[in-house]
């Protein structure tokens, strides 16, 4: 356990080092990723349209009008925003998982090479039939092939973390953001939500609608103009329960998953320990290379189903925090704040 603690501190304080990079990814992806440019153009646009609207209204249907031609621009752009993060996120784990991936390959490959001399000897000596010698060849070449193949995958990552940022990679260890200090109430959701707002506005154009018949209006103009009306009442009822349906959607999402990230997080420490100790005995020459490799697969194999399950997180929390209408950067510079602060004061 004493263990554990330590090297959660360790990632803690390496996460403090890490943050400052993750806002210079950010800082210089927002200068050449495609996602963050359209979500700028989108946002300009939408304040242009908008002040002409206001100042082109002549009543309060027209800047009604004008109010939800905004929210529906902001929307927009929100999405673009959320586009931004997830692909800048998916290229930094996808970097990191590509080049565990190749790790593993190539241990692979040395303990296929190994098995196939050992039986390419044995062969030699009468002692397996040519068909061991065979298959043990068959695999060191498949081996070969998947490490190639790794190596184009990795390669591949590199291009694209690069295209997206704008920087060459340099390794970096991602902290797990508690998502639990960000959550906010179901009134606050409804109250920053786009889609929301925008039927709101429809509901008072409705009314607005009603208000201003002329006096001499038909039957049938009173009967669109109420069923209008009834329309925009029953869809702010269901956007409002679709909205709070994805918060609450998002909320299970993050909860399962910070738990499994914790025992996901739990299992890397258990595997470093056993591949250290396997480690120290191979230095001994108590266990064999093979063995070697083997533990050092298993471990690596850990660590990259947590970062594919961290990867996971951070995309699924990214969306939300910007779903809420909050600034993601900001949450990032706040939590690395608390936790300096916090590592601070366990030394």
């Amino acid at each position: 356990m004493k263990k554990f603690l330590f090297i959660i501190a360790l990632l803690s304080i390496v996460s403090i080092l890490m943050g400052q990079s993750l806002t210079g990814i950010v800082e210089s992806a927002k200068n050449v990723n495609m996602n963050y440019k359209l979500y700028e153009l989108n946002l300009e646009k939408t304040r242009l349209d908008y002040d002409k609207g206001v100042i082109e209204a002549i009543n309060q249907k027209a800047e009604i009008a004008a109010q939800i031609n905004r929210l529906s621009g902001e929307n927009k752009s929100q999405s673009n925003l959320s586009s931004f993060y997830s692909e800048v996120l998916e290229d930094i784990f996808d970097v990191k998982i590509q080049t565990l991936n190749m790790t593993i390959a190539e241990l692979t490959v040395k303990s296929a090479k190994l098995d196939y001399e050992d039986n390419d000897n044995l062969y030699n000596k009468g002692l397996v039939a040519y068909t061991g010698l065979k298959n043990a060849s068959i695999t060191y070449r498949d081996a070969q092939t998947d490490l190639e193949q790794v190596k184009v995958d990795l390669e591949l990552a590199q291009k694209n973390f690069k295209r997206h940022t704008g920087l060459e990679w340099t390794d970096l260890e991602l902290f797990i953001l508690d998502y639990q200090t960000l959550l906010i109430s179901e009134s606050e959701w409804l109250n920053n939500s786009k889609t929301v707002g925008i039927s709101q506005y429809n509901l008072d154009m409705a009314e607005y609608d009603i208000k201003n018949l002329s006096s001499n209006s038909s039957l049938f103009d009173r009967k669109i103009a109420n069923i209008g009306l009834e329309q925009a009442e029953i869809d702010l009822e269901m956007t409002k329960e679709n909205v709070l349906n994805q918060k609450n959607n998002y909320e299970d999402s993050l909860y399962f998953m910070h738990k499994q990230l914790y025992t996901s997080q739990e299992k890397v420490t258990i595997a470093k320990e056993d591949y250290d100790d396997v480690k120290n005995r191979h230095s001994k020459g108590l266990v064999s290379d093979k063995e070697l490799f083997a533990q050092e697969r298993s471990y690596l194999n850990t660590l990259s189903q947590y970062y594919s399950r961290l990867k996971s997180y951070w995309t699924t929390l990214s969306g939300y925090i910007i779903s809420a209408d909050k600034n993601m950067e900001a949450v990032i510079r706040d939590n690395l704040k608390k936790i300096e602060s916090e590592t601070k004061e366990k030394e």
